[in-house]
């Protein structure tokens, strides 16, 4: 027991002595001799001042600290903020032992409500890329200056951090809660940590990263491994990061947040006039309606105008279906891109999932060119091709080439708002689209090209028709099966839509065939004003019996897409025929009841067969005029159209 007391003791005699020599070490130390240095070596690293404006003092503990309040960084000439950082105080930790031999050993240096003022110019210069001194005054400085750095551990308390883009002006904030960089030295693996929101996203994760010597050396590639939440949702991130020049490269990327995952590499370059973006992605999700994304939208650049909604829209008083509200295009113009992503299931922000997405996109300047895409929809296939070419705010153009194979009829419905219950139906769909404008409207009032949909044999069961609805009241008036069946049997059906500056020009191009009539239409789609005038021909096949009374002979749907009336009028629909020329000149009514009657009592070319005809003698002409050297009188071709009407 006495040998333990006198180990006390001696113990004890040692820390007090140890104590006393660091407090009168503290006492005769000469800041300045510590200050100084660490000015010129941010001066010589960094070509900008550092101003300590509040004064220096020296906290005396077992981990005494040098305080410094009101510290700032000079900015790059042209930045916007004075500052490129200010904080409250920064606190500059030192190892104790070193301490005795006047000698001054960094252990931790944190700073205390930092503002951070980040930014681009419009030319893609960076105001934190800094101008670095010779090596000789970079390492050592004044050879006789009696300090020594090695700092092992970086924390930031309170600090806001912001970035502007000089090309867009957008502004992106982050709010540090906390966030720091620990190591048992500079050779070992850095233990990192952030809390905080980005812009106005909250963010909290932990987890390694590479040592701070590899990554002063740059020494690559260098290990990351995050952990933590985003928005609350569970999230990890890691990757090995290289760097050469502007260029930052991501490989063996792996992202997780929530049920979105993906992995692959990823670069972005830096340095121009946006950021470039090259990525080849896959993963088994990605759903973004799950997505952390700020309510805020990018901002147009500084030279864009805004478009303006279409006055046609407002003057009348009606909104249309295709909105016209301006769609946002500026995200178009933030970044440029060039990669590939694979993806088994991708949830839009509406919440509708599409699976097995695949495409392959360029972008640059404005310019979207997504030369291939596929997916799973709707029970088949689609491919194709899309550009949109956003350089000019407001002269937006965009081109689409689609193929859909064996879609379900019955998807197709519910789609339509029409949902009916299905069995076959599979559907092929083709469109090739040139639009123009910044509204869905603009696309379909400016569109040209065409659009085709064939239907294969179907089973459409039957249900109560609500004769307030168009729709109902004009299959009503062409099926009068309809009401009577418990199904329809459908053989085929064919929509082919050419269009010219937002109007079709159909000419028995809408057909569908049951197993009892067949119907053919001619008419007009305007897409500008969104309205419609269309005549269908109903005809039963030989040998279905049903009153005559009870099946129209023409049908005529015209008015807003939005509200049509269905109307039974021989003379309205004569006139409707005779003022497209729908073959009216070869005999009367026009080839459309003709070539009706002659399928009907079995012989000659069904409708759907002469619907097909017509697509493939068009090609992808949206011209639907009349053939060239062909003159045309609507008044005898209305007369030879009534007078058909009547048996004459």
């Amino acid at each position: 027991m006495r040998t333990a007391w006198k180990i006390l003791a001696v113990a004890g005699a040692l820390a007090f002595l140890l104590l006393a020599g660091t407090f009168v070490a503290l006492s005769t130390l000469d800041l300045d001799a510590f200050i100084g240095p660490v000015k010129d070596r941010v001066k010589a690293a960094t070509g900008r001042e550092l101003s300590i404006r509040g004064g220096v003092r020296l906290a005396l503990s077992m981990q005494p600290r040098v305080v410094l309040t009101d510290v700032a960084l000079g900015n790059a000439p042209w930045a916007t903020a004075k500052e490129l950082v200010t904080a409250e105080r920064l606190e500059l930790e030192l190892a104790l032992l070193p301490l005795l031999s006047h000698r001054f050993e960094l252990t931790e240096v944190t700073l205390v409500g930092p503002v951070v003022a980040l930014e681009t110019d419009a030319k893609g210069q960076r105001n934190w890329d800094l101008a670095k001194g010779s090596a000789a005054t970079a390492k050592g400085g004044d050879a006789g200056a009696p300090a020594a750095f090695g700092v092992a551990n970086f924390a930031i308390t309170r600090g806001r951090l912001t970035y502007r883009d000089g090309a867009t002006g957008g502004v992106t904030p982050v709010a540090i809660d906390r966030f720091s960089l620990r190591a048992r030295s500079a050779t070992a693996p850095i233990d990192a940590e952030f809390s905080g929101r980005v812009d106005d996203v909250p963010v909290s994760v932990e987890g390694t990263l590479g040592p701070l010597e590899a990554l002063l050396q740059q020494r690559w590639p260098y290990a990351v491994d995050l952990k933590g939440e985003i928005a609350g949702q569970k999230t990890a991130i890691t990757t090995r990061i290289s760097a050469a020049a502007t260029r930052y490269q991501f490989d063996d990327l792996k992202i997780s947040l929530g049920a979105n995952a993906l992995t692959g590499a990823l670069a972005v370059r830096t340095g121009g006039v946006r950021p470039k973006l090259e990525f080849d992605l896959t993963g088994p999700a990605l759903a973004f309606n799950a997505l952390p994304v700020p309510p805020s939208v990018p901002a147009a650049s500084s030279g864009s105008r805004p478009v303006a909604p279409s006055a046609a829209a407002h003057a009348g008083g009606r909104a249309y279906l295709f909105s016209d509200a301006p769609i946002n295009f500026s995200a178009l113009r933030v970044v440029d891109a060039n990669g590939s992503l694979a993806v088994g299931r991708l949830t839009l922000p509406d919440g509708r999932p599409l699976q097995n997405l695949k495409v392959a996109l360029v972008l640059a300047d404005g310019r979207l060119q997504v030369s291939k895409f596929s997916l799973a929809l709707m029970g088949g296939s689609v491919s194709g091709a899309a550009a949109i070419d956003a350089a000019a705010p407001d002269n937006v153009s965009v081109t689409l080439q689609v193929t859909g194979k064996e879609l379900a009829l019955g998807d197709i419905l519910a789609a339509a708002g029409r949902g009916r219950d299905v069995r076959g139906g599979k559907t092929d769909v083709t469109a090739q689209l040139a639009m123009r404008g910044a509204s869905l409207h603009a696309w379909a009032s400016t569109a040209s090209g065409n659009v085709r949909a064939v239907v294969g044999p179907a089973t459409l069961l039957n249900t109560k028709l609500d004769l307030d609805q168009a729709f109902d009241k004009l299959t009503q008036a062409v099926n009068p099966f309809r009401e009577t069946d418990p199904s329809t049997e459908l053989e085929c059906a064919v929509v082919w839509l050419p269009l010219a500056n937002g109007i079709a020009h159909v000419d028995r191009s809408i057909a569908m065939e049951t197993k009892k009539l067949g119907v053919s239409a001619s008419g007009t789609l305007d897409f500008r004003s969104e309205t419609l005038d269309f005549t269908f021909k109903p005809q039963v096949r030989k040998g279905i019996s049903i009153g005559i009374p009870n099946l129209a002979d023409l049908v005529r749907l015209s008015g807003p897409f939005a509200s049509p009336q269905v109307k039974v009028d021989a003379m309205g629909s004569a006139m409707a025929i005779a003022s497209i020329g729908a073959a009216v000149a070869t005999g009367g009514l026009s080839a459309l009841g003709q070539a009706l009657y002659s399928w009907s009592e079995g012989s000659g070319p069904g409708p759907c067969q002469i619907a097909l005809e017509a697509t493939a003698s068009r090609g992808t002409s949206a011209d639907s005029g009349p053939p060239s050297g062909t003159t045309r009188n609507p008044i005898n071709e209305l007369g030879k159209a009534v007078g058909k009407l009547f048996g004459k």
